[in-house]
């Protein structure tokens, strides 16, 4: 079996998708910040480029600033910013 060139990337993204679509909120909150700084440097070392992507759209533009946000309006964002990340204007594999 393969193994995944960007398992950090695919998690923090993953994350950010479950959050999204129902996943949970005060786990998303209390968690996101903490995985995000975990893995940044390996995600920096999969590829430093899409890393330094996500941490723009989904950290910087969106998570950092909304985060005390009502749950509805954070999840409103957090989906702009993973639309913002994975827009065709931008090649990020």
């Amino acid at each position: 079996m393969a193994r995944k060139k960007t398992p950090n990337i695919d998690f923090i993204i993953g994350m950010a998708e479950d959050f999204v679509n129902g996943g949970d909120y005060i786990g998303f909150v209390l968690d996101f910040t903490y995985y995000f700084i975990q893995k940044y440097d390996k995600m920096c070392k999969e590829n430093e480029m899409l890393a330094d992507m996500i941490n723009y759209y989904l950290f910087e533009k969106a998570f950092d600033i909304h985060k005390n946000d009502s749950e509805e309006q954070l999840r409103i964002i957090m989906k702009k910013a993973l639309k913002e990340l994975k827009s065709d204007d931008i090649d990020i594999y």
